[in-house]
């Protein structure tokens, strides 16, 4: 079986060197070149259209002035002509790197002023022909028209904003505001820009704010805008942060408020006690004097003994103020005439 099979690929691999060697091939493809040849011949002679891509050069700006939309990088020509001067043109783009393309075109200081610029495409016409073969015709300009605005820039100065929630580590709290440094920033851009801005914000820094429990300064980038410039490119965020302690005082007195002049209000007891939280670094500053309790005479109700006892000002940094007890009983006696 395997012998049957090797004769029969040598015999295929004669039968095909035979046809190689043969006059027959050779015919063949001599007829097959002739064909294609006046093939192409008959196919570039006829004409057609096709799109060569014509690169655009912005010449530089005056100083102080900036542009406010993205340029158009080249401009689209639809030629008509032969094939064969078609396939000229198309070579020409592709080796455009080796300094064989067609010439940019130019667009000066002396064709734009500030404002919207409307360019004509048709009025680069006379210098692409230049460039083109007699017979070759423009069929159309894509685009029709090159918009190019040029607007004066202007400063202006905004705060930054930070974004990102502060999380803090349980029983820790913040001390102060987020300081920024800095926390304003020159922009610059077209007053129709500027406008629109009333603030630079930071990227999201959420990571960075994570987990505080002591004072952290981190370094977070600011938010790039195309629309406008500015010199800074981060911002410092400082945060400042402590364990929180609870703290008792046994005796804050009571206040009374809103009581008629002929009457006496007398509280019992006179005094609360009061548990607080706040910072470790303000712990032992907190004393009775933080604390200003009341009771209202307008809120007495005449069907109790009692009345509540309010926190009307605590000193900054306390929270999570609580009294104990926070009802106190009352009695009310009317002033003697002396």
């Amino acid at each position: 079986m395997k012998d049957e099979i090797l004769n029969f690929i040598e015999k295929q691999i004669k039968k095909a060197r035979e046809f190689v060697m043969s006059k027959d091939l050779w015919v063949f493809l001599f007829f097959l070149a002739i064909s294609a040849t006046l093939w192409l011949m008959q196919a570039s002679s006829e004409k057609g259209e096709s799109t060569i891509q014509i690169p655009i050069q912005y010449e530089e700006i005056p100083e102080g002035f900036c542009r406010s939309e993205q340029l158009c990088p080249a401009l689209e020509v639809t030629v008509s002509d032969q094939w064969q001067t078609l396939f000229k043109y198309h070579a020409k783009t592709a080796f455009a790197f080796l300094g064989y393309g067609f010439d940019t075109i130019k667009i000066g200081r002396e064709k734009l002023q500030e404002g919207r610029n409307l360019i004509q495409s048709k009025s680069f016409e006379a210098k692409l022909k230049e460039q083109l073969n007699a017979n070759t015709k423009i069929e159309s300009y894509s685009p029709d028209t090159i918009k190019v605005s040029i607007f004066k820039i202007e400063k202006k100065t905004v705060p930054v904003k930070l974004v990102g929630k502060i999380r803090l580590r349980p029983q820790y709290i913040q001390i102060g505001d987020v300081t920024i440094n800095p926390d304003k920033i020159d922009i610059f851009g077209t007053k129709e820009t500027l406008d629109k801005i009333d603030s630079l914000e930071t990227l999201p820094a959420d990571s960075l704010l994570n987990d505080i429990f002591e004072n952290t300064t981190q370094i977070v980038p600011l938010k790039k805008d195309d629309n406008i410039s500015f010199n800074e490119s981060q911002v410092i965020v400082d945060i400042k942060a402590e364990q929180v302690m609870e703290k008792v005082i046994d005796v804050v007195g009571i206040n009374k408020k809103n009581v008629p002049a002929n009457l006496t209000l007398k509280t019992f007891p006179a005094y609360v006690g009061v548990k607080c939280k706040v910072g470790v670094s303000n712990w032992d500053k907190v004393t009775p004097s933080s604390f200003t309790l009341v009771v209202d005479y307008n809120k007495i109700n005449s069907k109790s003994n009692k009345i509540n006892v309010e926190v009307a000002n605590s000193a900054e940094g306390i929270f999570g103020v609580s009294l104990h007890p926070d009802q106190v009983e009352f009695i009310i006696e009317t002033k003697t005439e002396q």
